[in-house]
């Protein structure tokens, strides 16, 4: 989340000063707690968050210049009775912040951490309109992973579903300025 708002504050200091003056910045992001799961006498529950964020640049066209994206997974567990028994005062990192510590690689079938992935993801955004990266075609690999890319570029770099990268592409579209 870090690296999002040093580059959008770097890229509106810019405009600010007239060097990118077709150029248009916006943020977006999307929010769900589907992974939530009820606490049970046998296990914790989990509150999960989960807020993909995007800070994106476009030129004067509608194609994009730069995109950063990244996640926040942010878990708070609680007993049967409600009781949180996660630490309250461990710092929270998002997944390019934990970078190989969020430790996707050991189930990646492509030897890539989410972190590396992403940032394929970006590369190919690069050049390409909204409406462009959202006719991307996607194949279901599982029920955990509906929406991942079918692209003959990114088949072997990209194995994680991207709706929620899109939308937040688009919204950040929507909200550029």
């Amino acid at each position: 989340m870090k690296k999002i708002i040093a580059v959008t504050l770097c890229i509106l200091l810019l405009a600010g000063c007239g060097a990118t003056a077709s150029v248009k910045t916006g943020l977006g992001h999307t929010t769900s707690i589907k992974k939530s799961t009820d606490a049970t006498a046998d296990k914790e529950g989990i509150a999960q968050v989960d807020t993909v964020m995007a800070a994106v640049t476009f030129d004067s066209n509608g194609k994009i210049l730069k995109v950063t994206i990244d996640s926040a997974q942010t878990r708070v567990n609680f007993d049967a009775s409600g009781k949180i028994t996660s630490d309250l005062d461990a710092p929270q990192e998002t997944k390019v912040e934990l970078g190989a510590r969020y430790g996707m690689i050991k189930n990646s079938s492509i030897g890539r951490e989410w972190y590396e992935q992403i940032a394929e993801l970006e590369k190919w955004m690069i050049g390409k309109t909204v409406d462009q990266v959202k006719a991307m075609k996607v194949k279901e690999v599982d029920e955990n992973h509906k929406n991942v890319p079918d692209e003959p570029d990114l088949t072997s770099k990209v194995t994680i579903t991207v709706e929620d990268y899109i939308f937040a592409v688009e919204e950040a579209f929507k909200n550029a300025k």
